[in-house]
């Protein structure tokens, strides 16, 4: 019986422990410079304040996945965005980079309920990654709420099946451009 109950112990201590080990690896730490590292993200990046995590679950047919979503609320709309996701494979296999990048503006898009239309797309290279840089306004025909003001500027990102989206969400100001060209891999 003893033994049992150690054995039972050691195994809920050792899930434990690689739970607490995952979730270690998928907040953001700081640098000595002050930016911003995700471990199990694998990159680096220039948020103006500490983010905050988000783990979302999502689903494509009968495969699951995890959006990582971390988020700085630098002000009344200025917020700071950086998510990756790892697709199914035979997802980004049925894809060309064209209609993964659309779908990826598409969902954004939709995530607004058209509030925001997109205005600017084109090719972005930066630290040995390509990828597209976007720009969405606020759409004049649409019911946008009161109070809202500025727009989103972003990049995505593909390396394998992973995707990258960094997000900005407000009024325009200097920072944004800083953030945005500071993502790198880390390794």
């Amino acid at each position: 019986m003893n033994r049992n109950l150690l054995i039972l112990l050691l195994t809920i201590f050792t899930l434990n422990s690689c739970q607490s080990q995952t979730k270690d690896k998928t907040k953001m730490k700081k640098t000595e410079s002050g930016e911003f590292y995700s471990e199990s993200g694998n990159f680096i990046i220039d948020f103006p304040i500490k983010p905050t995590l988000r783990v979302i679950d999502n689903q494509i047919g009968m495969d699951k996945y995890k959006i990582y979503n971390y988020q700085a609320v630098a002000g009344q709309q200025m917020i700071y965005m950086a998510e990756y996701i790892d697709f199914p494979e035979y997802i980004i296999e049925s894809w060309d980079k064209d209609q993964a990048y659309n779908q990826i503006l598409k969902t954004l898009e939709a995530k607004y309920g058209g509030v925001f239309d997109l205005t600017k797309k084109e090719p972005t290279e930066q630290n040995n990654l390509n990828g597209i840089y976007f720009e969405f306004s606020l759409n004049p025909n649409a019911n946008v709420p009161k109070g809202m003001k500025g727009g989103i500027k972003g990049k995505v990102f593909f390396v394998g099946n992973r995707s990258y989206q960094l997000t900005y969400f407000g009024e325009e100001q200097e920072l944004i451009e800083n953030y945005l060209n500071s993502f790198r891999l880390l390794k």
